[in-house]
C-alpha cells in the first residue's frame, strides 16, 4: 500500500533549513521497512530535498489558488496525485486531516494525524467538537509527547483512545561519549519563546568569570534579536542537522531555557544523545526529554546563571550528569522507527 506523507504547507524539507517535522520524516523515509512505498508531499520546489520521492505541489504557476485559499489548493493538488487506496499521514495540520476525512470516498484511505504542537493552538483541533470529530474519523492520532496528548484530550468526554499513541521523535545514540571541550551550546530560534534573551544575559556573566569556557549559538530568527559580540561566543546561524550534532558532541553543556510550553523539544533529545549535561526549563513536554536534566523551576537570568555557575565549577558533577544522561538515554530513533513500522503494518 502506498504511504503518502503530507508536510505542513511551507515546511522546508531541505538539509540546511529542515525543522523537527522534516527531520523526523526524513528519518522515517530512510529507515522504515516500508520506505519504498513512501512519497512525501510539500508545497515548495527544492533543489536538494532531504530524501528521494519528494513531490512538490508548487502553487506559483497557479494564478487562481487565492480564490480557494493556499492550503485548500495545496491539498486538492495532493489528492489528485495519490492513489484511491493508500495511507495518508498528515503532519501537524488538523485542518488538512479534516480535508482528507471529508474526501475519503468509501473509506478506502487510512488516515493518520501526527501532532507536533499543542492541538489547542492548531486550526481544526482547538475546540472539543473538532477533536471529537478527529478522534471518531481518523485511524490513528500520534503525539510527540505525553504533554501533547493530554492537551488533545483536555475537556473531552474520554481520557484516551486505542487510536492514540505517543511516539517520541528519537535521535541516534553514538557508541560512547566523545572527548568534550569546555563549551556551552544553545540551538534554536533566537527569540524570547526559546529563552534566547535570558540565555545571552546569563552567558555573558559566565564568560566573564570563566575564561576557559566558550559558547556556540546555532540558529537565527527573522525578527530582530540582540547579537552579542564576544571573542568566546560564536554565532553559526542555521546549520544542517549533522553539523549541529557535531557541536553537541564537542560540548559539555546544552541549554534549552524555553519560556513557552514546548510540545517536546528535539534539541534536548539530540543533546542528550551526545552526552551533554542539559539545563532545561520545566515547560510543556521538555521534562520528558531527559531523565537527568538540570531543570529550571523559573526561567530567569539569575536561576540560569546559578545553574551554569554551579555545574561549571564542579567537573565531577559534569562528568556524573553526562554519564547518567548518556547511559539512560530513552529516545532512540530505532524505537521511533519500530513503532512507526508497526502502525504502517497494522493499517496496510
Amino acid at each position: 500500500m502506498e504511504i503518502n506523507i503530507i508536510l505542513p504547507y511551507k515546511e522546508t524539507y531541505s538539509e540546511k533549513l529542515a525543522g523537527a517535522v522534516s527531520l523526523l520524516i526524513a528519518e522515517v523515509k530512510n529507515r522504515c521497512k516500508f520506505k519504498k512505498n513512501i512519497k512525501i508531499f510539500g508545497s515548495l520546489i527544492l533543489k536538494k530535498p532531504l530524501t528521494k520521492d519528494y513531490i512538490s505541489c508548487d502553487l506559483s504557476n497557479k494564478p487562481f489558488y487565492y480564490i480557494y485559499g493556499k492550503t485548500s489548493y495545496y491539498l486538492k493538488n495532493i489528492k489528485k496525485k495519490i492513489s484511491k487506496k493508500s495511507i495518508i499521514e498528515i503532519h501537524n495540520r488538523p485542518q488538512a486531516a479534516n480535508f482528507f476525512i471529508n474526501n475519503n470516498n468509501n473509506n478506502n484511505n487510512k488516515i493518520i494525524l501526527y501532532l507536533h504542537n499543542d492541538p489547542l493552538t492548531l486550526r481544526g483541533s482547538k475546540y472539543v467538537y473538532q477533536r471529537m470529530h478527529l478522534l471518531k474519523n481518523l485511524d490513528k492520532i500520534i503525539f510527540v509527547s505525553e504533554w501533547t496528548k493530554r492537551q488533545f484530550f483536555k475537556n473531552l468526554p474520554v481520557i484516551d483512545s486505542e487510536k492514540s499513541l505517543v511516539i517520541y521523535p528519537g535521535s541516534n545514540l553514538i557508541k560512547k561519549i566523545p572527548k568534550k571541550k569546555n563549551n556551552i551550546v544553545f540551538a534554536g530560534k533566537l527569540n524570547q519563546s526559546k529563552g534566547y534573551n535570558i540565555f545571552i544575559n546569563a552567558i555573558l556573566e559566565i564568560m566573564k568569570k570563566n575564561r576557559s569556557w566558550t559558547c556556540d549559538i546555532v540558529g537565527d530568527d527573522p525578527r530582530y534579536y540582540e547579537k552579542i559580540h564576544h571573542p568566546k561566543i560564536h554565532y553559526h546561524g542555521w546549520l544542517p542537522n549533522e553539523k549541529t550534532m557535531k557541536i553537541f558532541e564537542k560540548s559539555k553543556i546544552a541549554v534549552i531555557p524555553s519560556t513557552w510550553d514546548e510540545p517536546l523539544g528535539r534539541t534536548a533529545i539530540e543533546a542528550a544523545s551526545r552526552g551533554c549535561v542539559s539545563i532545561i526549563s520545566k515547560r510543556g513536554g521538555l521534562i520528558e526529554t531527559n531523565r537527568h536534566g538540570l531543570f529550571l523551576n523559573y526561567v530567569t537570568k539569575e536561576e540560569l546563571y546559578n545553574k551554569l555557575n554551579k555545574i561549571i565549577n564542579s567537573p565531577s558533577l559534569i562528568n556524573s550528569y553526562s554519564k547518567k544522561t548518556f547511559k539512560e538515554f530513552k529516545h532512540s530513533i530505532n524505537k521511533t522507527i519500530n513503532q512507526i513500522n508497526t502502525i504502517y503494518k497494522e493499517l496496510k
